[in-house]
């Protein structure tokens, strides 16, 4: 009896294990400690969306205090990249939490490649990670890529620019071919659409019109196949209500990121560049309108661009000027020295500033609160309106006239605006030119600067305003557009390209971190051997012309 006790006990012990066997790998998993396979993917696209345009820390540093210093949206912010000089520590920064975001989407990429549950999560993520990888291709040239971020521990070889266009383009053809609408979607996590595939495929093809464009000096044949095959489909941007935003609003504020602008301009910042103002001066022929909140225009244009009194503030003794400043509207000389920019006719706040709709309310008194909250743009519907004229310019087949395109980019743009459809038609069919001697009418090509292409980047630079400084800086390095001030005093430590002061300036890119060649030495040195040298006046790939 003992022994046909024992065999069942073991019998049924065996029973009992084979069945919680099934389970065991489960019972070995640590929930506090989640590995990329057991993390969610749409949490993780989720996080790297909203990260992946940076907190408002990183988005200053970045985005504000050096693209858009070196685009000229604004100037004298007080720092080193006034006088072409890039600050170390906020490109390690950048350096670093570009790569964090990358990781992220490789997880998803990599792991989640067999999972058709996800599919579509999968192509967003290939969709995303090519909008954070041309930044940052854009602003260093070659770098990490093909072997970056990948899990392995290799340390990753920097592959050349042409590399990666070549392979972006691809990822965004092949990832805006596989979403499909009848599978699931990340719906909430997707901080941008809201898991509407539709708009990511034509998000997917219109930034392959942009990377098409980009190629447009160094390789123009295969900037023109790219183009041609992105809009052929009619799959890209088509109205202002597909722009590509991140939502920053209130309940995205639990992931501690907010829209930047006002916190920036209660520190006193973002100043009017005077190279903005030349642009914007004149052009189009429209009245500068009467002040509405009793602060008197004093020195004010006769005529301006409709969207320049949105952009930029005249100047109003709340917001920091000094009383002899009030009721200008005006901006400051590109590159001063240190010691020039802290002159009074320089401070920022005795000049204009970001326009209030970007940053707050102004009460009957003058009073400005500071308490709008915006989506950022990351691709305006306007932009594409101008890639496919600058395309139909050049001959390529953009599925009509490059006028139209061009048209409607400044219709859609001073739509975004709030500017109205009677002063948008009077601004369209204007000779009236600004500084500069560009106007809007498309076909009025007399005198200097008025080439329709020149019409089209000038007008695009205008319309990406202000969250796209990354597109109006890489123009200006492409083309040499539009006609932007020389910088006036680049500090004599910076490497200055000879005749800079004549020329667009010498920043060409930004340098790699100092820990590369430390923690990646033997990559570093082949990169370096290849691009020539480390420095801000090296060319990346696509910067051929000039």
């Amino acid at each position: 009896m003992k022994a046909k006790k024992y065999i069942l006990i073991g019998f049924l012990g065996l029973i009992l294990f084979s069945g919680c066997t099934k389970n065991f790998d489960d019972m070995n998993i640590d929930p506090n400690n989640p590995t990329p396979e057991t993390i969610d993917p749409d949490f993780l696209l989720s996080n790297a969306l909203i990260s992946g345009t940076m907190d408002i820390d990183l988005h200053q540093r970045i985005h504000s205090l050096t693209v858009d210093i070196f685009a000229q949206y604004i100037a004298n912010e007080g720092f080193t990249t006034d006088r072409f000089i890039p600050v170390e520590g906020w490109t390690n920064s950048y350096w670093a939490k570009h790569w964090t975001w990358v990781n992220a989407m490789n997880d998803i990429i990599i792991n989640q490649k067999d999972n058709t549950l996800k599919s579509n999560t999968v192509q967003i993520a290939r969709i995303w990670r090519v909008w954070l990888f041309d930044r940052a291709t854009d602003l260093f040239g070659d770098m990490p890529y093909s072997e970056a971020a990948n899990g392995t521990g290799i340390l990753p070889k920097y592959d050349t620019q042409k590399d990666i266009y070549y392979d972006m383009v691809k990822e965004l053809k092949e990832a805006a071919a596989a979403l499909d609408a009848n599978k699931m979607n990340p719906g909430v996590n997707d901080l941008i659409f809201g898991g509407d595939v539709a708009k990511w495929k034509k998000f997917a093809n219109s930034l392959r019109l942009r990377l098409a464009m980009r190629m447009s000096e160094v390789d123009p044949a295969k900037a023109k196949a790219e183009a041609e095959d992105a809009v052929a489909s009619e799959l890209v941007l088509a109205s202002n209500n597909e722009s590509v935003k991140i939502l920053r609003t209130e309940s995205y504020k639990l992931w501690g990121f907010y829209y930047c602008y006002p916190t920036y301009y209660s520190w006193g910042e973002l100043a009017m560049s005077k190279s903005m103002e030349n642009l914007l001066t004149g052009l189009g022929g429209i009245d500068f309108p009467a002040s509405t909140d009793g602060i008197a225009n004093v020195s004010v244009p006769a005529k301006v661009d409709p969207r320049g009194p949105v952009y930029f503030n005249v100047t109003r003794l709340t917001t920091g000027a000094t009383s002899a400043y009030v009721g200008l509207w005006r901006g400051i000389l590109p590159g001063l020295p240190l010691e020039e920019g802290q002159k009074a006719v320089n401070v920022k706040t005795n000049n204009s500033r970001l326009g209030l709709r970007y940053v707050g309310t102004v009460a009957s008194n003058g009073t400005v609160t500071l308490d709008n909250d915006q989506n950022m743009t990351l691709m305006p519907y306007s932009e594409v309106c101008f890639l496919k004229a600058e395309g139909a310019v050049r001959g390529w087949n953009m599925g009509g006239a490059a006028k139209d395109f061009y048209e409607a980019g400044v219709r859609a743009s001073m739509l975004e605006t709030g500017i109205d459809n009677a002063s948008v038609e009077t601004y369209l069919v204007s000779e009236n030119p600004n500084v500069n001697g560009t106007t809007v009418a498309f076909n009025n090509t007399v005198g200097d600067h008025n080439t329709q292409l020149e019409k089209i980047i000038t007008q695009k630079y205008i319309a990406n305003f202000p969250d796209n400084g990354w597109e109006a800086f890489n123009d200006y390095r492409r083309l040499a557009l539009p006609a932007l001030i020389p910088f006036v005093a680049p500090d004599p430590t910076a490497v200055v390209e000879v005749g800079s002061t004549t020329w667009k300036g010498s920043i060409r890119r930004l340098i790699y971190p100092a820990t590369e060649a430390i923690v990646n030495a033997a990559n570093y040195k082949e990169v370096v051997a290849r691009i020539g040298s480390d420095k801000t006046t090296t060319r990346v790939w696509w910067d051929a012309k000039n």
